[in-house]
C-alpha cells in the first residue's frame, strides 16, 4: 500500500508545481505532504491491526412482551415487561483466540450472562474458560433469539444453564461433543452471602456435564436429522437464600415473568448430589422442522439427619422426576438451518419480503414422586402451545403465542397468589403472549 501511495503523491504534486508561482508552490506542497502523511499513518494502523489480528463486534437484543391470562383462579398479573435487554460483544485475538461477553439489564436488574475466553488453535476444536452454558438441553442451549415460541419448554426449569468453568468441544462432519467442569455462577458466589450466614464457610457447588450429538442423515444444513444424548452431575451450591443442601426445582408455566407464580414446586432437602440425563430427537427438512427431548433428574440424599428413626429414614429417600416435550414448525418465505459444530439450530433466515412460521408444542413436567416414605408433591403440569411468528427481516420478528395449562392437584403457587393459606390447586387456565424481538 505504501508503494502505491508515494508515486500517487508525486504525480499529484507534479502538475501543480509546473504552473504555480514559488509561494503558491510551497503552500501546495505543504498541503500535499500533510495528505500523504495522513494516508501513510492510516495505512500503518491498518497493517498493525492486521498483524495483531484483534477485532471486536458489538451486538444486543431486546424482547418486549405482553402477557394476558384467562380462566385462572389464582391471581396472575397481566401486563408488559422487558423480558430481555442485552448488550454483547464478540472479540477475536489473532486466528486462535476468541472471547464473548453478554450483559443483561432486563426486569429492573442486571446480571452477567456469558463471559468467556476461548482457544481454537486446534482443528475443529474450542476450549473455553469462563462463564457459559453447560452442555445439557437442546432447548436451553438454543439462543433466545432462535427459540420457536416466546418461552422455552418446561425442561428449561431445571437444566444447569450458566456456570463458571472450563470446557472442551470438538466436531466433525456429522457429529460434535462437548465436556465440561463447572463451579457456581458469577452472580452466585460467597460474596452474596450475609456475614452471619451459616453457609459463609461452605465450599461452592460444582459439577460436570457432557453432550454428544450425531446427524445420521445430513443432506445439507436445511435437510438433516439429529440425535443427541447428554448428562450432568451437580453438587448443591453454597448460597444465602436456602440451606446449602436443598434442591429447588420450582418453575413457571412456560410464561414470562410478569406473573412470577410457580405452579411446580418440588424441593428436596438433605441433598448430596443430583444427576440428569437427556435424549434429543431433532430435525429439519426444508420448510418443516421438529424438536423433542426427554429428561430425567435423579436426586441422591446424604446420610440421614433428624431426631427420630423415622425422620432419619425419610431424609435418605432418593427421588426421581422427569419432563418431555415435542414441537413442530412450518415456515413460508424463510429457512431454518442446522449447525453441526454446535448440534443446534441457527436463526431463521427470511426472504427479502419476510417469513411466516406456525408452531405447535406439547410439553409435560412431573415433579411428583409419591414414594411411600417422604413423598414429594411438586405437581404435574401439561401445556399445549400454538404460535405464529412473522419475521420482518433477520433482525426483527413478531411472535404471538397461545398456551393452555393443565395442572394437577399438587401443582399450585404459594398463598400470596390466592390470599389464603395456600394457592388454589387444579387451576387450569390459558394465556396469550405477544412479543416484539429485536436483535442486532
Amino acid at each position: 500500500m505504501k508503494s502505491l501511495i508515494t508515486p500517487l503523491a508525486l504525480v499529484l504534486m507534479a502538475g501543480p508545481l509546473c504552473a504555480q508561482q514559488p509561494s503558491e508552490t510551497d503552500e501546495r506542497v505543504a498541503k500535499l505532504e500533510k495528505q500523504v502523511a495522513k494516508l501513510l499513518k492510516t495505512d500503518t494502523k491498518k497493517e498493525e491491526s492486521k498483524d495483531s489480528g484483534f477485532s471486536i463486534k458489538f451486538g444486543g437484543r431486546f424482547h418486549l412482551d405482553s402477557v394476558f391470562y384467562d380462566g385462572n383462579e389464582n391471581r396472575l398479573a397481566n401486563g408488559t415487561q422487558l423480558r430481555r435487554g442485552r448488550i454483547s460483544f464478540k472479540a477475536a485475538f489473532g486466528k486462535d483466540w476468541a472471547a464473548e461477553g453478554d450483559y443483561d439489564f432486563a426486569e429492573g436488574d442486571s446480571s452477567i450472562k456469558d463471559m468467556w475466553l476461548g482457544y481454537q488453535g486446534f482443528k475443529k476444536t474450542l476450549i473455553q474458560v469462563g462463564q457459559f452454558k453447560e452442555p445439557f438441553g437442546f432447548d436451553t442451549l438454543s439462543s433466545s433469539n432462535a427459540i420457536w415460541l416466546t418461552e422455552r419448554s418446561y425442561s428449561d426449569v431445571w437444566t444447569p444453564d450458566r456456570h463458571v468453568g472450563i470446557a472442551y468441544q470438538t466436531w466433525g462432519e456429522r457429529w460434535q461433543t462437548k465436556v465440561s467442569f463447572f463451579g457456581q455462577a458469577i452472580d452466585d458466589t460467597n460474596d452474596h452471602i450475609a456475614v452471619d450466614d451459616t453457609t459463609l464457610g461452605t465450599d461452592h457447588g460444582w459439577g460436570y456435564a457432557g453432550r454428544v450429538t450425531f446427524a445420521p442423515i445430513l443432506v445439507s444444513d436445511t435437510k438433516a436429522i439429529h440425535l443427541g444424548v447428554a448428562t450432568s452431575y451437580r453438587k448443591p451450591n453454597a448460597g444465602p437464600d436456602a440451606d446449602a443442601n436443598t434442591l429447588d426445582l420450582s418453575g413457571r408455566p412456560e410464561a414470562g415473568k410478569i406473573s412470577k407464580a410457580k405452579f411446580l414446586n418440588a424441593k428436596v432437602t438433605n441433598v448430596d448430589n443430583w444427576k440428569q440425563y437427556g435424549a434429543e430427537f431433532v430435525g429439519v427438512w426444508g420448510p418443516f422442522s421438529w424438536q423433542s427431548e426427554y429428561q430425567q433428574t435423579k436426586v441422591a440424599r446424604r446420610a440421614g439427619v433428624g431426631t427420630t428413626p423415622a425422620a432419619i429414614l425419610a431424609s435418605t429417600i432418593d427421588h426421581d422426576f422427569s419432563t418431555y416435550y415435542g414441537q413442530v414448525s412450518w415456515i413460508w418465505g424463510g429457512q431454518r438451518t442446522y449447525e453441526v459444530s454446535d448440534g443446534l439450530f441457527g436463526k431463521v433466515a427470511p426472504s427479502a419480503r419476510g417469513a411466516w412460521e406456525v408452531v405447535a408444542r406439547y410439553s409435560r413436567m412431573n415433579q411428583d414422586d409419591l414414594t411411600a416414605i417422604d413423598p414429594v408433591k411438586g405437581g404435574i403440569a401439561k401445556n399445549l402451545s400454538v404460535g405464529v411468528t412473522y419475521y420482518m427481516n433477520k433482525n426483527v420478528r413478531w411472535m404471538l403465542d397461545y398456551v393452555k395449562v393443565d395442572n394437577n392437584e399438587n401443582a399450585k403457587p404459594n398463598k400470596r397468589y390466592n390470599g389464603g393459606a395456600t394457592g388454589i390447586a387444579n387451576d387450569d387456565f390459558a394465556f396469550t403472549t405477544l412479543r416484539l424481538q429485536v436483535n442486532f
